[in-house]
């Protein structure tokens, strides 16, 4: 949703309109699910994907009348057999696209645009609202931590007394007494503390970069963390690691990848990420130098459940050598637990969970 976010406020900065095909409802197998979009631009482009194949194309060409008349509405699609909805496809499923027609003109929508511009790239929690009690007036508000920002034809949301479905991950209709209302997680926080500017952090920063985390590397030696050596990172700090609490904020949203030059750092980087609870720690290393570190943990009195949910030793069980494939592996485990802090997790993921839970806990 990013890339087609930021590109539709390019297009409406530009003076053009455009159209967003949003999936907000699924039932039964469908190629794509709720959340999964396409915009439909005055130049015939048509970025994204809502299914592919014919599924694709109807909601395309209703994107493209949408464009024409300059109107929004909701296109369901069945995708299996049916008298009367029939689209000739075998899924066995049926779907729901909003075609949301925008121009300058919708009441409040460029500062609601411009704010979601500053939440994505800040990687700063936000939510997406539509009302599509009548979609042909639609209302859509942002929600952040500083409040809501609201625009559109429907001045319902802009009075809830509280954010609807607030603990919700997953895209998808919320149903409020007389409103129906489709709700998406715009930008989830996706900061990575890197702990150590070691040979596997040099190959690690540049591909969670890639996957669209940000990464703040942290280390004791100066030489280790140049601009030259980390250029992707979003910041590069010089800290002692005795004392990182006064150089290195970590929040309850942060993954921290620690893998400094020696035990002693890693053991005070982990003792610090423990005491922030962030939502990931995965730590490098043996087993003896992580039995090391969790008798110390231990005798500073962290439980022993709080220090085995750690990611230790770090990343996916490849059988990665180099520092480029431990990196790699790094990256998978973090990409999986993005999806399930996210409400993305597939079934079959919990598979190399329960593998890594039974063998490669210390």
């Amino acid at each position: 949703m990013k890339s087609l976010f930021l590109k539709l406020l390019e297009e409406l900065s530009a003076g053009r309109s455009a159209v967003l095909l949003t999936i907000i409802d699924t039932m039964g197998s469908t190629p794509r699910g709720a959340g999964s979009h396409q915009l439909i631009l005055e130049d015939g482009s048509a970025p994204g994907t809502v299914g592919g194949g014919y599924q694709e194309h109807l909601a395309c060409e209703a994107g493209r009348k949408a464009l024409r008349e300059k109107t929004s509405f909701i296109l369901p699609l069945v995708l299996h057999k049916d008298p009367k909805a029939d689209i000739g496809a075998v899924c066995g499923g049926e779907l729901r696209v909003f075609c949301q027609y925008f121009d300058r003109s919708v009441p409040s929508l460029m500062p609601l645009l411009d704010r979601a511009a500053q939440c994505l790239a800040g990687q700063q929690a936000c939510r997406l609202f539509w009302d599509l009690t009548d979609p042909a007036h639609w209302g859509m508000a942002l929600f952040t931590d500083d409040g809501p920002v609201c625009c559109g034809q429907s001045s319902y949301l802009q009075h809830l007394p509280e954010e609807p479905g607030r603990d919700r991950k997953i895209p998808g209709m919320v149903s409020l007494p007389g409103h129906s209302l489709y709700k998406e997680i715009l930008a989830h926080p996706r900061h990575v503390i890197v702990f150590g500017g070691g040979h596997v952090a040099k190959a690690l920063v540049p591909l969670l970069t890639g996957l669209d985390f940000s990464c703040t590397v942290v280390e004791d030696r100066s030489e280790f963390i140049s601009a030259s050596r980390f250029p992707d990172a979003a910041a590069r700090i010089t800290a002692d690691f005795q004392h990182l609490a006064d150089y290195v904020p970590v929040s309850g949203d942060d993954y921290v990848c620690i893998m400094t030059r020696g035990h002693l750092g890693d053991y005070d980087a982990q003792k610090y990420a423990l005491s922030c609870h962030p939502s990931y720690i995965g730590v490098i290393g043996s087993r003896a130098k992580l039995a090391f570190v969790r008798s110390k943990l231990l005798a500073d009195g962290f439980s022993a459940d709080a220090i085995d949910a750690c990611h230790a030793p770090i990343g996916l069980p490849i059988s990665a050598a180099t520092p480029e494939e431990i990196a790699v592996s790094i990256a998978a485990e973090l990409i999986a637990v993005r999806a399930r802090r996210e409400g993305r997790e597939k079934k079959d993921a919990k598979v190399w969970r329960a593998y890594r839970n039974e063998h490669y806990r210390i």
